[in-house]
């Protein structure tokens, strides 16, 4: 049976459904609420409303593969560019079901070169969960629509699925389940978190292949998709469903994470580089403040709102009379614009490559009513400034070169700074003293060559502070060098890496090996 075909079957169940629900004009009891009523059904079809509160544990294990960074993280900010994502194996989620948490623990990989060893070998993660984190199931997410402190809103029709609201204790953000009218099973969750980059993000979890474990209807199939591009964000097979597990086969859950102080904030470290130019960084991530004769200008908005907030008031700090009116963007991943939203609340105008504009657009227009952020309360319209291949910000102060960042493959729509007088470079992901791996690593000394610059001096989104050019180029190498030890130990292993063989060393394209 086609889409479309389906989706005109399954509207007239659904419709037929409700109709059941509503009591005649004769009736002497009152019609019974039509969400309750729909869910205890959903109930019924999944095993039983006692069957299913009375379970204390349920365990699955599969596998699948995640999206990287929520779609932000690919290789241009493009609808259609090639995404990435991350393996999942040997991964297994213990709901506990009587206490409203969950474990999450599996191991994973991307399908690209990484950085980080941490993102390339398999080690086993572990995640304590709760609230919207259990709504990705349906089993959990259903006894949370039944709860009796939850309350219940509307009924309503979606692409012939029985759509009911519901807003958990304590929670003032409604979340909703899709009842499949002809089984009564769900077919998938949804709700609403707030993102720093795309604001108030909605997320749907799908449910397919309901087998039969134990009395308990529960899905084999599992797929997350976001209200943004329509990225899928998770695809996951379950290969087992175990129901109250006894207690010595259940891994210990670590307590629940202490919630900072109300109040708190990062704090921006400050350091002088030269006259009129800064490092303003929050731990190890952070950028440049360049002095001009009437503004500041402040390279990247890493990180999040509060990281970005306290880099910018530390900078505006820094010279009576002169404010940070820009922000440089060197490239969209969403780690490099996680504070972007926060940037334009300021009403700081972005200077990126041209390549960047729609994506930007895009983050900035999207609304942040339920989980309200910077932007949200201080609405500014975006100043884009766009670079194609090079763009000078000069006045009588101060000369800041932007160049189009070439010969890297990791971010082809990127661009870097070149203080001329000072002899200064600033970029994000050229160089990082802290990566396991460079897989790039001609890039740095490419640009330097390709526009005939000199730096003495790098300052890196990602380091502890600037470093010597040289010192940037040592580490590149060093980092290059361990990329191509690794590859040679996972070959010999019969393992083969996303991105083995290493392409670059910190002097250019490495030779051909004959195959």
């Amino acid at each position: 049976m086609g889409i479309l075909e389906k989706l005109r079957w399954l509207a007239p169940c659904a419709m037929a459904f409700l109709a059941t629900l509503q009591a005649p004009a004769w009736a002497q009891e009152p019609a019974p609420d039509p969400a309750r009523a729909v869910l205890e059904r959903a109930a019924e079809a999944m095993g039983g409303k006692e069957r299913l509160e009375a379970l204390e544990t349920v365990v699955l294990t599969g596998f699948g593969q995640r999206v990287y960074h929520k779609g932000g993280g690919f290789l241009t900010g493009e609808a259609m560019a090639p995404p990435k994502w991350q393996s999942v194996a040997d991964a297994q989620r213990t709901f506990d079901l009587q206490n409203e948490r969950a474990l999450n623990q599996e191991r994973r990989a991307f399908h690209f070169p990484f950085a980080g060893l941490f993102g390339l070998d398999f080690a086993r993660n572990s995640t304590l969960q709760s609230g919207t984190q259990l709504l990705d199931h349906p089993l959990p997410a259903l006894l949370e629509a039944l709860d009796e402190e939850t309350r219940l809103g509307s009924v309503s029709i979606e692409d012939g699925i029985i759509l009911v609201e519901f807003t958990p204790e304590g929670s003032s953000t409604p979340a909703w389940l899709g009842i499949d009218p002809r089984t009564h099973l769900p077919a998938f969750s949804r709700w609403i978190e707030g993102d720093p980059n795309l604001g108030d993000l909605t997320h749907t979890a799908w449910f397919t292949g309901y087998a039969p474990f134990d009395g308990v209807q529960l899905p084999l199939g599992l797929m997350n998709r976001l209200d943004w591009r329509e990225q899928v964000t998770l695809m996951f097979q379950v290969d087992s469903y175990r129901l109250d597990v006894p207690a010595e086969q259940l891994p210990t859950f670590p307590e629940a994470p202490r919630t900072s102080a109300v109040g708190s904030s990062p704090q921006a470290r400050v350091s002088q580089v030269a006259d009129g130019v800064w490092d303003v960084r929050v731990g190890t991530s952070g950028g440049a403040v360049i002095e001009f004769a009437d503004r500041l200008v402040m390279f990247e908005a890493y990180g999040g709102e509060a990281q970005t907030l306290a880099r910018i008031d530390a900078a505006n700090a820094l010279v009576p009379g002169k404010q940070v009116e820009a922000v440089i963007v060197s490239h969209h991943h969403f780690d490099h614009t996680g504070g972007l939203r926060a940037a334009v609340s300021r009403g700081l105008e972005v200077i990126s490559h041209r390549g960047n504009e729609g994506i930007i657009r895009e983050m900035l227009a999207r609304p942040a009513v339920h989980f309200p952020d910077a932007l949200a309360r201080n609405p500014h319209d975006l100043v884009f400034t766009p670079v194609d291949e090079e763009l000078v910000l000069e006045d009588a102060m101060r000369r800041l070169e932007l160049y189009r960042v070439v010969e890297h493959a990791h971010m082809p729509n990127a661009i870097f700074a070149y203080l001329p007088q000072e002899r200064i470079t600033m970029e994000g992901d050229l160089g990082d003293e802290a990566w396991n791996f460079h897989w790039w690593g001609g890039a740095l000394a490419a640009n330097i060559a390709h526009y005939g610059i000199e730096p003495e001096t790098n300052i890196a989104v990602h380091s502890s502070g600037p470093l010597s050019i040289a010192q940037t180029l040592a580490n590149i190498q060093r980092q290059a060098e361990a990329a191509m030890q690794y590859c040679r130990e996972t070959e010999a292993g019969g393992r083969y890496v996303f991105g083995c063989p290493v392409q670059y060393d910190s002097t250019g394209p490495l030779p051909l090996t004959v195959r």
